[in-house]
């Protein structure tokens, strides 16, 4: 058995690829999907599923995509709704991974459709659960960004309702693996680590002491930032589908002639420019917005910049794909 936990700091966003006798599980992949497969082909194995835990808003999977390369099925939880094929999983129903298995745990809360997936090893015995954004380290997810009619109060009620019968019975040694660490805007209280046990959060997070539901939706509900205004467009993305990123590139990676530049510049095209901040201080074109490429690029970006606007990019040498996949 593997696990291996992909990380992408700038995202404060975790991925996961399960393998067991030549066949993988990838969780909540990223939208750049070329990494699952390498890890594939470079162990001999296949991608068997594709699991999501919830529809994503801070960042567009790549589940379409890895789907229409692997031919894996997307299995989501139960009552996901999507313009795009997908298998809906039942609360315990369990998928065969090799000599493993995972379990289905349908905990509502953060999002209705959100799914913890359980790992039992070879022994059957329960080793790992992923949590995406139902449990963090050291927090929850918070419950005011997909709630369809329903209220953040009456959402962080169905969480209290999920900690307790889903999450608090799960024996102490389990190693808990959540979508997202400390940075991320889909929690409030995060720790610096990327992965716990669940006996760690019983005692630590304080969303798993013991305090009434009221109590609960009160601490849960607190003190939450405004969530950015690229998350309702991320949620409708990774529900409706999207182009596939290879054609996003093929359109994108193409030179401009300064001829056509000013053109398109004089049409109000957005530019963007991307290099680092001391090479664009030094000399950059009038009327251009500066969200440097390193660091969180892509959360300023989406925070920032228009969603309905054709837009121009001005890079480092060699960061040309590397900025069109980030954004």
């Amino acid at each position: 058995m593997l696990i291996k936990q992909l990380y992408t700091n700038c995202l404060s966003e975790a991925a996961y690829y399960i393998e067991s006798e030549g066949e993988v599980a990838i969780i909540d992949p990223l939208r750049d999907t070329d990494e699952y497969i390498q890890l594939a082909k470079d162990n001999n194995a296949g991608i068997k599923y594709i699991f999501e835990t919830h529809f994503h808003a801070d960042f567009v999977s790549g589940h379409v995509d890895l789907s229409k390369q692997t031919g894996a099925p997307i299995i989501y939880g139960p009552g996901a709704k999507t313009d795009y094929e997908v298998y809906n999983s039942k609360d315990g129903e369990i998928f065969k991974l090799g000599k493993i298995s995972i379990e289905v745990l349908h905990t509502p809360g953060h999002t209705l459709e959100s799914c913890c997936y359980l790992l039992r090893d070879e022994w059957d015995k329960p080793h790992a659960v992923f949590t995406g954004d139902t449990l963090f380290v050291g927090d929850v997810g918070r419950p005011d960004l997909s709630s369809g009619n329903m209220s953040s109060a009456e959402l962080a009620g169905i969480m209290y309702d999920t900690i307790q019968k889903k999450i608090l019975p799960l024996a102490d040694d389990i190693i808990v693996y959540p979508a997202h660490g400390a940075g991320s805007s889909c929690g409030k209280n995060m720790g610096p680590e990327t992965f716990s046990t669940v006996g760690e959060q019983k005692k630590k997070n304080y969303a798993l002491q013991p305090q009434s539901k009221e109590d609960f939706v009160a601490a849960v509900t607190n003190s939450l930032a405004v969530a950015p205004k690229y998350f309702a467009i991320n949620a409708n993305l990774n529900m409706k589908g999207y182009e596939s990123l290879a054609t996003i590139k093929q359109k994108g990676l193409r030179a401009l002639s300064i001829q056509e530049f000013k053109q398109l510049q004089a049409d109000d095209v957005l530019v963007l420019d991307t290099r680092q901040a001391t090479v664009f201080t030094r000399g950059f074109i009038p009327g251009s917005i500066f969200i440097g490429l390193e660091g969180r690029f892509a959360e300023w970006a989406g925070s920032l910049l228009s969603f309905n606007k054709a837009m121009i990019i001005i890079t480092d040498p060699g960061k040309e794909e590397e900025t069109i996949i980030r954004l």
